[in-house]
């Protein structure tokens, strides 16, 4: 067997043990140490209990980064794939790499991939640019700024978009709190975490008026009149606000916890429109949602499932069509 087809049996089987001897000690594997990419694959490949081997090997084509050439792909039934491109110099492999642009004959629409990555300073090859060295510095000041804030102990929510306003720059170039782009430093996700929650926070300060408001109406309205609260949480239903951990009796003192390393005790007491409304506006959605959930026969006539909104549960009961 040449060492691809040994590299590709051991795959398949999922044999680590092997699998570390075959890989050689001195060269990167996705452009990290041999020891890194091994313990991520199968700290990866943990997370699924039931994989412990894969049952086929499927040949096909690169049709992105290593256009035209063949790619391997692993599969087991009911669960994810691993797709593999072994590189190849004189028959030895001289690196490996996922594929996610693979081309096969037959498609297979349920089949979903294992994926893993790694951070910049995790490669073999880095080394860190002036530039880079200059924005560290400027994340490590961001971060202790942060932390004195907790030092204050009550702090006022004032502070905390204050600091979460001077990151704003910051955060654009790094881009920060993007759920579509992957943080592609370790040092930065410590802030971004922060920046993250703080975001929160900041989007209910903002919107407090809009909370005041709605919470406004409602005390006007018949909390006993199902009709005028349905009313009520349709208008409602785009006013969406964060929740903060709550201490004991934050009603009264309006003090709330941002669940950030390090935590922050905040003073809400002049914001707290967005936590009540919060508060308020779920306890009578989950009512209502709870009265007229779908029956089987709904469910049946609906193609076995039925959208989970309010909207959706009232028309199966013909209830309050006028709203709708």
């Amino acid at each position: 067997m040449t060492e691809k087809q040994k590299l590709i049996e051991a795959c398949k089987s999922l044999d680590f043990e092997k699998l570390q001897n075959l890989l050689n000690d001195n060269k990167s594997y996705i452009d990290v140490s041999k020891y890194l990419f091994l313990s991520k694959k199968k700290k990866k490949i943990d997370e699924y209990e039931n994989l412990k081997s894969y049952e086929n090997v499927v040949e096909g084509t690169c049709n992105h980064c290593n256009k035209g050439c063949k790619v391997y792909r692993f599969k087991a039934e009911n669960l994810p794939s691993l797709t593999l491109y072994f590189e190849e110099k004189d028959r030895k492999v001289t690196d490996i790499y996922l594929c996610n642009a693979f081309k096969e004959d037959s498609v297979d629409k349920d089949d979903w991939n294992i994926y893993f990555s790694f951070y910049e300073e995790e490669k073999v090859d880095f080394k860190p640019s002036v530039e880079h060295l200059i924005i560290l510095q400027r994340v490590e000041k961001a971060v202790e700024e942060f932390n004195n804030l907790e030092k204050i102990g009550l702090v006022p929510i004032e502070e905390v978009v204050h600091w979460y306003n001077k990151c704003k720059l910051l955060a654009k170039e790094l881009e920060l709190n993007n759920p579509f782009i992957r943080i592609k430093y370790k040092a930065y996700e410590h802030i971004n975490s922060l920046y993250s929650e703080v975001s929160n926070l900041v989007h209910n300060f903002k919107k407090n008026d809009l909370a005041k408001n709605a919470l406004d109406t409602y005390h006007k309205i018949n909390s006993r009149n199902e009709k005028s609260i349905v009313k009520w949480l349709l208008e409602n239903r785009s006013n969406l606000f964060y929740t903060l951990k709550k201490t004991e009796h934050w009603k009264e003192t309006g003090f709330l916890i941002l669940e950030t390393d390090p935590n922050l005790l905040v003073d809400c007491s002049n914001y707290l429109d967005c936590f009540l409304l919060n508060d308020v506006y779920w306890k009578h959605f989950d009512e209502i949602m709870e009265k007229y959930q779908p029956t089987n026969q709904h469910i049946e006539q609906n193609g076995g499932s039925v959208e989970y909104s309010l909207e959706s549960y009232l028309k199966l009961h013909n209830k309050y069509l006028d709203l709708l």
